[in-house]
């Protein structure tokens, strides 16, 4: 087609149509090819296209279920052991709802869509999020708010799309805020009581990652510092205070519902039902009832594996997960190599989808479209992993900081640089309609021109003012009306399955030297 040959994919991309045409041949060429993505491609409004595009170069080649090949981003254990051990006594009792659809509901987020985006692009959005709402396609929040905040292993004032807009709309309506936390973030600086918990060596649990074959031991160290207790211990006290309240003002078992079961919660029992009944009483007791009941792991004890420090799972004699005895999902290993039908609508690889919405947006089958840009503001602003952290852990560590410029910077390139009257060590303004903040330039020739890189989890404790790199991102309220659709087959509410994903990359932004 006209529309997709290399010279133009080249003048969007910057990339030479000769590498491109040279890469598509050595990718038709593979056997399999493989696709090692990120989760990058998760956070643009259209990165469903892109996934999808990515699929179905995979199908095209027979590249899909063969060790080497297919689309690689991450892969979730069965988590039977951990199911149970949460479950255990009360069932299927807790809320999961989507943040994306929740902050557009309480953090006025249409307001900032016409705002950033205009009112055409705000309109169009809110209708078919109406709709799907109308449609019990997703759930509404709407008439629901939040009154008490417990934020235990995360951050969450730190890493929102729309920073202080989001934390001033939404998280400073809560009466309460406590956060468990192992280090004084920004989240911590806004909580009304912080619970102090055991950092990363100072405990004891499991770790089970995809990309390796094998159970990982994490032992305690070192004691935790002052008053600092692990999150289970935390949640124990917290448990243990919640029973003895409810007992000595009478409290009888309350009606609630959920996804429209009724459950009883009898907040007396709040203590018996987190340890099992005193069958579990701290951090190794949980780890060792995980093992036990996870499908996968060996059947040993948390000292045995204390000792030896990792241990190969089952079902690991190729280096994919294509074995039942495996703790990790292979459904579509088991469709390409068994015949079995896959999770779709037609119960085949399935790149057509004829939903209406679909039809109506174009996205049919995938396609290109252009990423969002914000008038007058040229540059893209991109975003990564950091090397000297994990998400704002250890951002602020003295020694870390050693490693790098000392305080948060943002790499720009040469020419973009002087043509702003920027040397690399300055100070400068990032800015856009949103809103501001203020890094050191870290002078790149790695940087295309029209770019800034940036790597995340910075926390805004760090900035001038207080402000963060999401300051100029305005991007909350960018919920893709086909992520809302509903009411075909594999399409349609499902948390941790299917759901909106909050977009981080659909907005451009400029810079000058800070006065």
């Amino acid at each position: 087609s006209e529309d997709y040959k290399p010279e133009t994919a080249s003048e969007i991309t910057g990339v030479s149509a000769k590498v491109i045409e040279q890469t598509a041949k050595i990718f038709a060429d593979a056997d399999p090819g493989m696709i090692y993505a990120g989760y990058a491609s998760c956070k643009w409004l259209h990165g469903d296209l892109l996934q999808r595009a990515m699929l179905l170069l995979l199908a095209l080649t027979g590249s899909t279920g063969k060790e080497g090949g297919g689309l690689q981003i991450a892969n979730s254990p069965n988590a039977r052991g951990l199911t149970q051990f949460g479950f255990s006594d009360i069932g299927p009792a807790f809320r999961l709802i989507s943040s994306t659809t929740w902050d557009y509901d309480h953090a006025d987020m249409k307001e900032l869509n016409q705002k950033i985006y205009g009112n055409d692009l705000a309109e169009k959005f809110d209708r078919y999020y109406k709709k799907s709402i109308e449609e019990d396609w997703f759930p509404d929040y709407s008439k629901n708010g939040w009154k008490m905040g417990i934020f235990a292993g995360n951050n969450g004032a730190n890493w929102r799309a729309t920073g202080n807009t989001w934390r001033k709309t939404a998280f400073e309506e809560l009466e309460t805020i406590v956060s468990l936390a192992p280090d004084m973030g920004v989240t911590s600086l806004y909580s009304d009581y912080v619970l102090p918990i055991a950092h990363h060596y100072e405990r004891n649990d499991l770790m089970l990652q995809s990309r390796v074959p094998y159970l990982q031991v994490l032992n305690e160290a070192v004691p935790p510092l002052g008053e600092a207790v692990d999150d289970w211990e935390a949640n124990r006290r917290l448990a243990e205070a919640i029973s003895r309240r409810a007992k000595e003002r009478n409290i009888k078992p309350i009606q609630d519902a959920v996804d429209g079961r009724t459950v009883r919660r009898d907040y007396t029992k709040t203590l018996e039902l987190y340890t099992m009944g005193g069958r579990v009483n701290n951090s190794k007791d949980v780890a060792q009832f995980i093992i036990n009941a996870s499908h996968g792991i060996p059947k040993i004890s948390f000292e045995e594996l204390s000792q030896k420090g990792i241990v190969k799972v089952e079902g690991v004699d190729s280096t994919m997960w294509e074995k039942d005895e495996s703790p990790y999902h292979n459904e579509i290993v088991k469709s390409v190599k068994k015949k079995l039908p896959y999770e779709t609508f037609t119960g085949r690889q399935q790149f057509y989808i004829d939903h209406e919405w679909f039809i109506e947006f174009g996205e049919t089958l995938p396609t290109f479209k252009e990423p969002l840009k914000i008038d007058e503001f040229p540059m893209r602003m991109m975003m990564g992993h950091a090397r000297h952290g994990i998400h704002s852990t250890w951002r602020d560590d003295s020694f870390l900081l050693s490693l790098q410029r000392g305080e948060p910077d943002i790499y720009v390139n040469p020419d973009d640089a002087i043509n702003r009257g920027v040397e690399d060590g300055d100070m400068i303004r990032i800015y856009n309609s949103a809103g501001e903040f203020f890094a050191m330039a870290h002078v790149s020739s790695g940087i295309q021109p029209g770019m800034l890189f940036m790597y995340h989890g910075w926390d805004p404790k760090m900035f001038k003012g207080g402000k963060n790199f999401s300051e100029v991102i305005p991007t909350g309220g960018l919920i893709k009306p086909t992520s809302m659709a509903g009411d075909y087959g594999h399409l349609g509410y499902q948390p941790l399955a299917f759901a909106p994903n909050q977009t981080y990359k659909d907005f451009t932004c400029d810079f000058e030297k800070s006065a």
